[in-house]
Order: structure tokens, then C-alpha cells, then sequence
């Protein structure tokens, strides 16, 4: 970002005193304190636990040009700036958008209900082939995420590539009014945050929302693969292309398809795309079929702007993806699977897949956390991810949080024979892991961010780095 206190005050539309320090131009954002850069803004976040506005004379004796704030403050230095809005987060909102309409670059904006992560990296990777590409950092992706990850872009970035996270009813309005993408991508939906959007069609309405907001001369793209998607997508958007891994019934003419075609020896995956009138086989770090519909997200939002085959193969090829989101690593003869970031059952069920598929003939072990905001439906969806685990192959599943007994059902019910353990802690774990006696094998770690299920897969890994030292 780069812009004025002046811009920024109307920006925000803030009222205050701009202070004795001129009209400095402000080249950064922060909401944490520890994080201050001298000359940069600090906005005051108020927080569940902490509130931005107690750190404000922190910020400024760090060097903070000028603070937003939503009520008067005391303790700053006489003549700090103080702007003053009603709500800072919806200011920060504002901001963001309008460094979106003074940059002039084209934003890519990606939701789903699993791999949004996965198809930003992806995308990101391909078009930084054609110049240079902003993205969130991390899952910087809700109210204060997504505005923070648009300021932080430069005016000289040719493309934006922006993650858009939803929970809740009414959340995609103004995160969408935000970014107000050129291209808008949902791969996907599934039974995520049903505890507040009630059910998948639900999840789809409020998803596709993101498309009411596209510029002028935008493009929506939504897979054909969830009817409940689709429709939803044709209602809000009539002009939606369509994009499927399946390729029945009418998703065989969609525009945008691709294929999975198998696991190469040093694990990794290739595929087949189609792009309209371009086709290519590719070769990605990912392997494992239900990755396809990521890839191809990616690479036809990629491909609208401009990517051509050299750079979709090339970004695809060379793309690198962030830990705790299917992270593969050795470990003496282990495979350790990071895909603690998140999940729900839609995600949980690709992520063992794919587990699976990486263990062939080894041993693979599962440790899963309990799936999170499921409502009323997590008894069923929990017995649901055991039918799953048990059908997968592995040796043994071990299991942390609510619901144990509908995972041991839904086990029972796939006919399950491997040993089935319910952890309350990463030490228990790996006590109760030690007692299968594995020297190799493939460890999948996931489960809802509250579980931590990271510290398990810690605990793991340095209980055999202690073996392998023995």
C-alpha cells in the first residue's frame, strides 16, 4: 500500500485531527503492536480478548505514523494523528478497497469449502509466471484477513490472488464488496460450518454470493461436480462457466475439465486439463484424485488472464505448498502427513484418500481430530468419517475429542479390524502409538484447528527422531 493520511481519511471516511506531522504517506498496516513498522498506520482492532486500542501508545512509541481508532484516546504524543470511525474493522474494509481500485491490478478471488488454500498457491504459482502476484498470506482470509493481505500488495503487482473464508450467514457480502474480483472461483462445497449455514445448500447460497460482486466484464467459476453449487452459482450468476473432474451427464460439456492420471514415483501427480480449446497434461506436487478439481481451478482462472501452457505447466510443476495443508516429510521410514490447518468432512475425506493412496503397501495410521461447528449434525458426520477411516486400509485410528463413540460406530459399520484408540493428549498418543510396534509407515495428522492436532504430529515426529538415535 501507498497512500497518503489524507487518502486514507477518506478513504475510511474518518473524522479527527490529522495532527502537526503534515499528510505522510503511510506504505503499511498493522493491528499488532509487536508487528509496528515506523510510519505505518495502526488500526485498532477490538478483540475477544485484547482490544487494539490499549496498545495504541505502544504502536506510536514504535514508531506509528497515525492510528484509527473507533472512540478518542488518551497517552499519545500531542499531535499524533487520530482518525475516527465507527467501526475500525469496517474501516480496514474500506481501506482495502480502495488501495484495490488505486492499484489497477486483477484480482483473482477463490472460495470453496475445502482447498482454498490449495487453489490460491496454485494459481499464484501460475501467474507469477506471467508477472508479479500478490496473495494472502497464510489463511489471512476473513474481515481482518482479507483486508490486511490487500494492503499489504504493491501498486506493481500485476495480479492479486485472494482467499475468501465464510461461517456464517451474511459473511460473503462484504468480504466480496472488498475484493470485487475480476475472476471469482468456487471449487467446491460440503458440509462445513453447519452449526451455522444450516446445510450444504446453504453453504452454496452464501458462497456464491462472492459472484454478485464481480467487476464489470468478470468471469464466475463454479464446479458442475455439487448440483447444490451449481445451482445456486446459475441463480446468482446466469453467465457461470462450469468446471468438473467428473465430466457426467451435463458437467461433460463443461468448459473447464480435468482429469487425474496417477502418482509418479517420486510422488508426484499427474494430470490431464482441458481449457476450453486448450488441453495439456501436467505434473504437480500433488497426488491423489480429488486434488484435480484444485488444479483445475487454478490453472482455468489462470487461464482466462492470460497463463498459457508453458506457464500453467511450469507453475504447476514448480508450485510449493504451505505446511499443515497435506505437507508430506520423511521421518526415518515414516511419512508424516501435515494437514492439521483444518477440516471438515469434506476435506477429511479426501485427505484420508490420499493417505491412503501415498501408504499403498505400507502400514498407514490415521489420527484425526474432532470436526468442529457440525451442529446437529456431527453425531452422524463423525460415525460417517469413521465409516471412512475403516474402509481406508489403515492399522490403526486413533481419535481425539467429542463424538469417539460415532467414529467406533461408524468403524464398526465398514467392517473395521485395525486397532481403535481415543487420545487425550499428544504424550498418550504416542505411548499408544509405540504399542503397534511400526518401524515405517504413513501417518496422516488432521482435525479441526481447535484440536491442535500439529502438537500431535510434533510429538510423533521427536519420539522417532529419540528411536532413530537409540
Amino acid at each position: 500500500m501507498r497512500m497518503t493520511l489524507s487518502d486514507i481519511l477518506a478513504a475510511t471516511g474518518a473524522v479527527g485531527d490529522m495532527g502537526d506531522r503534515g499528510n505522510p504517506v503511510i506504505e503499511a498496516v498493522r493491528i499488532d503492536s509487536r508487528a509496528v513498522l515506523p510510519g505505518c498506520l495502526f488500526v485498532c482492532v477490538p478483540g475477544a480478548r485484547l482490544d487494539g486500542h490499549n496498545f495504541a501508545a505502544e504502536a506510536v512509541a514504535k514508531g506509528a505514523a497515525a492510528v484509527l481508532a473507533d472512540r478518542p484516546l488518551s497517552g499519545l504524543p500531542e499531535g499524533t494523528p487520530v482518525l475516527l470511525v465507527r467501526d475500525t474493522v469496517a474501516a480496514l474494509g474500506k481501506l482495502a478497497k480502495a488501495w484495490r481500485e488505486r492499484a489497477g491490478a486483477r484480482l483473482v478471488a477463490v472460495s470453496g469449502s475445502a482447498g482454498k488454500t490449495t487453489v490460491k498457491e496454485l494459481c499464484a504459482a501460475i501467474l507469477s509466471r506471467l508477472g508479479p502476484t500478490a496473495k494472502n498470506y497464510k489463511n489471512y482470509n476473513n474481515r481482518i484477513g482479507l483486508p490486511l493481505s490487500m494492503l499489504e500488495a504493491s501498486a506493481e503487482d500485476r495480479f492479486w490472488v485472494m482467499e475468501l473464508g465464510i461461517s456464517a450467514p451474511g459473511e460473503m457480502d462484504p468480504l466480496a464488496a472488498i475484493a470485487e474480483p475480476d475472476i471469482a472461483v468456487i471449487h467446491n462445497v460440503g458440509p462445513a460450518h453447519l452449526e451455522a449455514l444450516g446445510d450444504v445448500a446453504g453453504v452454496a447460497a452464501e458462497k456464491t454470493r462472492l459472484f454478485a460482486a464481480l467487476r464489470p466484464g468478470g468471469v464466475a467459476l463454479a464446479s458442475m461436480d455439487y448440483p447444490e453449487l451449481w445451482e445456486a452459482a446459475l441463480a446468482v450468476c446466469p453467465r457461470v462457466r462450469g468446471m468438473s473432474v467428473k465430466g457426467q451427464g451435463k458437467a461433460h460439456a463443461a468448459p473447464y475439465r480435468a482429469k487425474y492420471l496417477g502418482a509418479l514415483s517420486e510422488g508426484r501427480g499427474r494430470f490431464f486439463l482441458k481449457l476450453g480449446e486448450l488441453e495439456l497434461e501436467v505434473v504437480t506436487p500433488l497426488t491423489g484424485g480429488h486434488f484435480a478439481e484444485n488444479i483445475l481451478a487454478a490453472a482455468a482462472a489462470a487461464h482466462i488472464l492470460g497463463a498459457g501452457e508453458k506457464h500453467i505447466a511450469a507453475g504447476l510443476e514448480t508450485a510449493v505448498m504451505p505446511e499443515q495443508r497435506f505437507f508430506c516429510r520423511r521421518q526415518g521410514c515414516f511419512t508424516l502427513i501435515d494437514d492439521t490447518y483444518n477440516a471438515n468432512p469434506l476435506s477429511m475425506r479426501r485427505a484420508i484418500a490420499a493417505a491412503a493412496e501415498a501408504a499403498r503397501d505400507k502400514p498407514l495410521v490415521l489420527v484425526l481430530g474432532e470436526m468442529r461447528e457440525m451442529g446437529a449434525h456431527a453425531a452422524v458426520e463423525h460415525a460417517r468419517l469413521g465409516e471412512v477411516a475403516g474402509a481406508s486400509g489403515a492399522r490403526a485410528v486413533f481419535y481425539h475429542g467429542a463424538h469417539a463413540e460415532a467414529v467406533a460406530e461408524g468403524l464398526t459399520r465398514a467392517g473395521f479390524s485395525g486397532r481403535y484408540a481415543v487420545v487425550d493428549t499428544p504424550d498418550g498418543f504416542v505411548e499408544a502409538a509405540a504399542s503397534l510396534g511400526l518401524t515405517c509407515g504413513v501417518a496422516l495428522f488432521k482435525g479441526s484447528r481447535s484440536m491442535r492436532m500439529e502438537e500431535y504430529l510434533a510429538a510423533f515426529a521427536q519420539s522417532l527422531q529419540k528411536d532413530s538415535k537409540a
